[in-house]
């Protein structure tokens, strides 16, 4: 009874179980149930062979880290097959990002505000979508909040104050080791850096700080040199035009709008929360900028005063006005290269959703407190708890909604819309540049695969579905003329729903599949055997 009682004592912070209880629902319920998806295949470590393991990093365009895990999960599922155990790590990883997260946002600025910040970043759906497969995000996540967290407490703990400067750097750079996404953090850690070495209470010779930051440093370097030096040296023609491509466009005829693509991944009343939340957040960054040049202006003003200390009250300025420059700058960074400089940032714009937590996180704090500030000047006590059920219901609208796309499988949203409620979540459009994964998807691949390998004499596939993922499973070669077999999926990943191939369609409109998955009374998968041959050559023979 009393280990009952202590938990539920005060010395639980109960809110933020709550909250990593939500996060771990999101992330590892029904984590297996996918098949691989988006460029999951891709984070794999399958070198060619012949290919040695250096070689195989060096063709990559991004950082070593989430292929050293894979490499090491390779001991363990030698082919890949068990999609829960490739994608726990990275799961794991999204997992402890949420805590750390909230433990780096209460260093910064408050308890509350921080179990705000970090409810938004454990419910957001790329950050789920993230840790629910295998890519480097979920590692360029943890790691990013990991250096922040640590440069944060060398300056404010003295257990941490020089070993949280080396833990620091060593986190950076296993960030960027990660993806090269992890530099964004720098505004927040260089001023975290800064103060660092101003600071004359951490009771460190300016001399001994500066030769802690030139090892710290050094180590950050000599571990990123190792790979990037010779990464940088081996850049083949494709990866530059792949770049060059993400920042014109070229690589896609589609639209790019990141705000459709937030719709997707959040798609009820979710971008509408944000925008309110973020400007209430925002202004309590400008507003209290204002109020203070004002009264830089009119230094005797009685009312600008009073505003002033009332704003210190609502916002709890003594924590605000030390960071939110430092993170509205970050978020600036990313806002600005991925929305300004690259044309298709995709997924990559979680890279600024971080700093908008932490405003979302005040913005939520700040619309609470001055909810209970005017229950008190006015005497109106429901006020309160008004304001605790309005909060209450956003909150758990969020969570209920990051659930039914992520965890509930009985609908494959976005592949097929979702009945939310009294809501529908739409089928996405097109027409536009779709980075999908981390959703709800099972074809059984696994299965498609064995059931063509008992079929050794045909010598060749076809599919409507993207090549990455069909020749992962398939070891053919992909020749509709040669094929052979069709594998026609109903809503690819492509979302090529329909059988563009000629002869593919002519055969399957004739005869029946020789392989089918269904599910709902619905076909998701029918597998055709074609003979070898051009849509001529077939009706010349007679079928």
């Amino acid at each position: 009874m009393k280990g009952i009682k202590d938990f539920f004592s005060k010395k639980y912070n109960l809110p933020l179980i709550s909250i990593l209880f939500v996060a771990f629902i999101l992330r590892l319920i029904n984590l297996g149930y996918s098949d691989f998806q988006g460029d999951e295949i891709k984070a794999l470590f399958l070198p060619d062979p012949g290919q040695n393991g250096f070689s195989f990093l060096m063709d990559q365009r991004k950082g070593p880290l989430q292929f050293i895990v894979t490499f090491l999960l390779k001991f363990l599922d030698p082919i890949y097959t068990n999609q829960f155990l490739i994608r726990l790590p990275f799961a794991i990883a999204g997992f402890l990002s949420v805590y750390f997260f909230y433990k780096l946002v209460e260093q910064l600025i408050n308890s509350k505000v921080a179990l705000f910040a970090a409810f938004f970043f454990a419910t957001n759906g790329f950050f789920i979508a993230f840790s629910r497969i295998v890519q480097y995000q979920s590692l360029v996540i943890l790691f990013s909040v990991l250096a922040l967290y640590f440069i944060v407490l060398a300056n404010k703990e003295d257990r941490f104050k020089i070993s949280g400067m080396y833990l620091a750097f060593v986190s950076w750079s296993l960030s960027v080791l990660a993806h090269y996404d992890g530099l964004f953090i720098f505004p927040v850690f260089f001023f975290y850096l800064f103060t660092w070495v101003k600071d004359e209470s951490l009771n460190i010779k300016l001399k001994v700080k500066i030769k802690h930051i030139l090892l710290s440093g050094l180590l950050f370097t000599l571990l990123l040199a190792v790979f990037y030096i010779p990464f940088v040296f081996s850049i083949s023609e494709s990866t530059y035009e792949y770049w060059e491509g993400r920042l014109s466009g070229s690589v896609s005829s589609k639209l790019s709008s990141s705000v459709y693509l937030f719709t997707v991944y959040q798609p009820i009343y979710v971008i509408h929360i944000y925008t309110l939340l973020a400007i209430s957040g925002l202004f309590v960054l400008f507003a209290r900028i204002k109020v203070k040049y004002l009264l830089h202006k009119n230094p005797k003003s009685k009312n600008i005063v009073r505003f002033l200390h009332t704003l210190d009250e609502l916002f709890l300025a003594s924590g605000y006005k030390k960071i939110l420059w430092p993170v509205f700058l970050w978020f600036f960074v990313g806002i600005f290269v991925w929305e300004k400089i690259v044309y298709i940032p995709g997924t990559h714009i979680y890279t600024y959703l971080m700093p908008l937590f932490v405003f979302l996180g005040v913005g939520t704090s700040f619309i609470e407190k001055v909810a209970v500030s005017v229950s008190e000047k006015i005497k109106f006590i429901p006020l309160v708890t008004v304001k605790d059920i309005v909060l209450s219901i956003v909150l758990v609208f969020v969570a209920l909604q990051s659930y039914a796309i992520f965890v509930d499988n009985n609908v494959e949203y976005p592949w097929e819309p979702e009945k939310f409620y009294i809501w529908t979540f739409p089928k996405p459009t097109p027409i536009y540049h779709l980075s999908m994964f981390g959703f709800p998807y099972y074809r059984d691949w696994e299965s498609i695969g064995d059931f063509i390998r008992e079929h050794d004499e045909i010598p060749a596939y076809s599919t409507n579905e993207r090549e990455s993922i069909a020749r992962h499973h398939i070891k053919l070669t992909k020749d509709t003329n040669k094929a052979g077999f069709f594998v026609f999926i109903r809503n690819p990943q492509s979302f090529t729903n329909e059988i563009l191939s000629q002869k593919a369609l002519y055969w399957a409109n004739k005869y029946p599949p020789v392989y089918t998955l269904s599910r709902s009374g619905k076909d998701l998968v029918t597998v055709y055997l074609m003979p070898v041959g051009t849509l001529d050559e077939l009706k010349e023979q007679g079928y």
